[in-house]
């Protein structure tokens, strides 16, 4: 099977490369795939399409897509398409870090203020999207024709992630879980997290309770946090960096 699936990727590679539309040469029957056979599949003609900086245009509905999966990292031009909400003259599209960032900002009703990237797009105008791996793009309304014209990689920063303890995305009981006392809290590097001090428990089952938080990112990669028993410290998104100790020392 191993061998077939290998068949399959190269042959429809060797079709794209050909410039030959694969409808016209054959049909493949993928019914005998199972589900892990038909996602590789996918992520090699994905990472193809990836290496081509210039694509055809596209018309895309409003909904949400997962960058890597729904739609190949790289540079984007967006223009307005009419082609949902006839009421409405324009395309919302918000570009989130993660899919996780996209349901914090549902969940609170569109409060989250959390969107990377957001605008609308109107009238004949053109505006040029970057979406790396692991984005979340959703569009609202209407839609757009999109064509891609750039190529792209991982996002590349200057900042140097420091050393401790790595913490992931959870709920913790301070007194339980992790030891009373002040702290250091660092962004990781790679993508955006929430980090909620709550005075405890029920406090933290408010939903729209945000307690004392700090948002960790490339413009506020560090902050301090105070923690007693009892309290619940919440760390969303990603995982966070935490050493023992912070503020000032006056030995």
């Amino acid at each position: 099977m191993k061998k077939a699936l290998a068949f399959v990727i190269s042959f429809i590679l060797l079709i794209a490369f050909a410039g030959v539309s694969l409808a016209e040469f054959v049909t493949i029957d993928f019914s005998g795939y199972s589900l892990e056979e038909l996602i590789q599949i996918k992520m090699d003609l994905m990472d193809e399409i990836a290496k081509r900086p210039n694509g055809e245009k596209m018309t895309m509905g409003s909904g949400q897509y997962r960058i890597g999966e729904d739609l190949p990292a790289g540079v984007y031009s967006f223009k307005f398409a009419q082609n949902g909400d006839m009421d409405i003259d324009r395309t919302d599209y918000y570009v989130y870090e993660n899919e996780s960032m996209y349901k914090y900002d549902v969940d609170r009703l569109w409060l989250g203020d959390m969107p990377r990237l957001e605008g609308a797009l109107k009238g004949d105008g053109e505006t040029r999207i970057s979406l790396y791996p692991g984005e979340f793009l959703s569009i609202r309304y209407n839609g757009a024709v999109v064509e891609r014209v750039g190529n792209i990689t991982e996002r590349e920063t200057g900042y140097e992630v420091p050393s401790g303890t790595t913490i992931p995305k959870g709920n913790y009981t301070i007194g339980e879980e992790i030891p009373a006392g002040t702290y250091k809290i660092y962004y990781n590097g790679k993508s955006t997290a929430r980090v909620h001090v709550f005075q405890d428990a029920e406090e933290a089952s408010n939903t729209f309770n945000k307690g004392k938080e700090t948002i960790l990112d490339e413009s506020n990669p560090e902050g301090i946090v105070a923690l007693t028993e009892g309290n619940v410290l919440r760390v969303e998104y990603t995982p966070i960096i935490m050493t023992k100790g912070g503020g000032f020392n006056f030995d």
